[in-house]
């Protein structure tokens, strides 16, 4: 029997405003806070409330015969926190059924792993699993990098976790001849098992819900097709893609599809964490080329551009100076400026450079784009210079003030 694993990926970030190069050091805020409350309550209002209803329906039908699983950024929870809290709930309310697990993943959906800052990337895997932890109650088996990156070094890096497994996109580039439809372990960290995207059935499901292509019976023999041995598949899309003005629509489209798998003798639908502690990994597989899914974006997307280099190598050389402040507030941009929406907007495929309409861009190029991204880094150099010798003022005065009672003493 083939076992169906289905991740939808919800994820939310605090987006950059306008931020030129007279405003470095004047204090302004790096964030469109306008925008965010925008797209969160239309996210809100439209997808993610209607459609956690609507599955937690579904499950209730399926009567444990589906089970489903979500890979939550940190900025959408914290979007959800000030903007929707009754969303948090309601995911929530899915978690409560046991059919529902949540994935690990990178604190801020950060670009941390292609960074070479394996400390900073280690710190934000533990930020992101204490949130899921917090907000859940369960604690994650399953680490999904950000946008599904992976490299022999990335693996190296999760192995030190508690993580025993991790999600990629099963593309040509690492599989070959082999199969997405098996458990792998890593060829460098034999102890951590690779679950691969199913990248054809995810995309064409993706498509299916968007009304792009596909019947139902093409979609259903694209699981048909695979052979009796292949064990798994692992569907992951965005979980836009059940929402939207159509919902009603997907949910029918999205419901036959379940019907059909489950009244099947093939198929059944399981948990991560039941795949990753009833299967062992048939062979050892790896690469040292990033292998990704990022909507929009072909699967060799990273390492990136020019621009996106660059811009990732700027902001992680100020890692040790953001290590050294307390200041809270640094804290906090410094996790949400690593969040990996400013850098795909620095290439020129990204969708809002494919659209005619410009009113709705963030930015008119991807030369905009990183500008504005690198005149914020500008004025967060500035604001750690200032914390580092505010830091060393109080230092100054404490030892003066320090060494003044010790001479009264005597």
């Amino acid at each position: 029997m083939k076992n169906i694993c289905i991740y939808f990926q919800v994820h939310d970030p605090f987006n950059l405003q306008t931020f030129r190069f007279f405003d470095i050091g004047e204090s302004k805020s790096y964030y469109n806070y306008e925008l965010i409350e925008k797209e969160i309550k239309e996210a809100t209002t439209y997808y993610y409330i209607p459609t956690n209803e609507y599955l937690l329906k579904l499950l209730q039908h399926c009567k444990g015969n589906l089970k489903l699983s979500f890979n939550i950024s940190t900025t959408a929870l914290e979007l959800f926190l000030v903007y929707s809290p009754r969303l948090i709930s309601s995911f929530r309310q899915l978690a409560d059924t046991g059919q529902v697990e949540f994935t690990g993943n990178v604190a801020s959906n950060s670009i941390v792993s292609l960074s070479g800052d394996d400390q900073t990337f280690l710190q934000n895997i533990k930020r992101s699993q204490q949130r899921i932890e917090y907000y859940f109650g369960q604690k994650p088996l399953l680490f999904v990098n950000t946008d599904l990156l992976f490299t022999n070094q990335i693996a190296k890096n999760v192995a030190k976790t508690e993580y025993p497994a991790i999600l990629t996109n099963g593309i040509n580039r690492i599989l070959q001849w082999r199969s997405p439809n098996y458990l792998y372990s890593s060829e460098k960290q034999s102890q951590l098992k690779i679950l691969f995207r199913n990248e054809k059935i995810s995309n064409d499901l993706t498509a299916f819900l968007n009304f792009e292509s596909h019947s139902l019976e093409e979609l259903t023999n694209d699981f048909n097709v695979i052979t009796p041995e292949e064990p798994l598949v692992n569907i992951y899309l965005n979980y836009k893609a059940l929402g939207g003005i159509k919902r009603q629509n997907k949910y029918r489209l999205f419901g036959e599809l379940v019907s059909k798998l489950v009244k099947s003798n093939a198929f059944r639908f399981e948990l991560p964490s039941e795949i990753i502690t009833s299967y062992g990994p048939i062979a050892e597989i790896g690469t040292d080329e990033p292998v990704c899914w990022t909507e929009g974006f072909h699967p060799s997307y990273y390492p990136g551009n020019e621009l996106q280099k660059e811009a990732i190598k700027q902001l992680f050389k100020l890692a040790d100076k953001v290590e050294n402040t307390k200041n809270n507030n640094i804290q906090i941009d410094w996790q949400y400026l690593q969040t990996s929406d400013h850098f795909h907007l620095m290439d020129h495929n990204h969708p809002d450079y494919q659209h005619e309409n410009q009113e709705n861009r963030m930015y008119k190029s991807k030369y905009d784009a990183y500008i504005n991204f690198m005149n914020i880094l500008s004025d967060f150099r500035i604001r750690l210079k200032r914390e580092a010798k505010s830091k060393k003022k109080v230092l100054t005065h404490f030892h003066s003030t320090k060494n003044h009672s010790i001479t009264e003493f005597k």
